[in-house]
């Protein structure tokens, strides 16, 4: 967000919204990343995600507050989160970006992987009315905090409530952990080429159960499709931090540990 914000001469704010309740603390350290404002709509009822609610109360602020551009990193809430927000809000969406960059002429511009990974885009924006781009979490990098940096954190009520709503949460089902999803999994066992296709790559599942583990694998496994697309780590895939990660028959090439170097 600085970055863009320096090629647009510097006249523009990084503003953070965030959702949820007794988050202050936590807010106050972005100033030292980048933001020069936090927008904090607290209450309870925010506390789990609900795709209606957050998306019907991003948009109001949108409304409000008008940005030029709302930026998220790429995952399995803000997936479902960004498509709704940007039907509400009849703009642009680009999700999974790698690169995003306005040039010379004022155009936004952003780059992202297609063919699994094997081809890029360029998808250029006709519009510039809160445009939503999420990035893929492995091209994120947190920079060196400036503590000297502070930010203002302004206090917004929600303007919708979990009354109006056209869906509810009935009941929370806890996944088992090998079918976890691998971005909220504290223990992964990842099987590369070398565990092998088909049968051969059982004893990971078997491994998985054993552990307690929810399972993932490199970019040749999700091409012989022994995995689906959404169990991949690495630099097309999903960037994990468990606690624990076992890699089996994976070489270590920097496209797999660029999506698991915070594990």
């Amino acid at each position: 967000a600085r970055r863009i914000v320096s090629e647009s001469n510097g006249k523009a704010a990084v503003t953070a919204i965030a959702l949820g309740s007794g988050l202050r603390e936590e807010l106050e350290l972005l100033g030292a990343y980048g933001a020069d404002k936090v927008i904090f709509v607290e209450d309870e009822s925010l506390s789990r995600y609900h795709g209606e609610l957050f998306a019907k109360i991003l948009s109001i602020m949108a409304k409000k507050h008008k940005p030029s551009y709302i930026l998220m990193a790429h995952n399995a809430q803000t997936q479902d989160l960004s498509s709704r927000l940007a039907a509400l809000l009849e703009t642009g969406l680009v999700t999974r970006a790698m690169d995003f960059r306005v040039n010379d002429r004022g155009e936004a511009l952003a780059v992202r992987p297609v063919s699994n990974g094997y081809l890029f885009e360029e998808v250029r924006f006709n519009n510039h009315d809160g445009l939503i781009v999420s990035f893929l979490p492995s091209v994120l990098s947190a920079p060196e905090p400036n503590n000297m940096r502070h930010v203002e954190i302004q206090t917004e009520s929600p303007g919708a409530s979990l009354d109006n709503l056209k869906t509810k949460t009935v009941k929370i089902v806890a996944a088992a952990p090998e079918v976890l999803d691998i971005e909220e999994a504290d223990i992964i066992v990842s099987g590369g080429r070398g565990v092998g296709r088909d049968k051969a790559f059982d004893m990971i599942h078997e491994l998985g159960r054993i552990l307690g583990g929810s399972v993932g694998g490199t970019r040749p496994v999700i091409d012989w499709q022994t995995l689906p697309f959404e169990r991949q780590i690495g630099q097309t895939g999903k960037t994990v931090s468990p606690r624990l990660i076992f890699t089996c028959g994976i070489s270590g090439a920097n496209e797999f540990t660029a999506g698991m170097e915070e594990a």
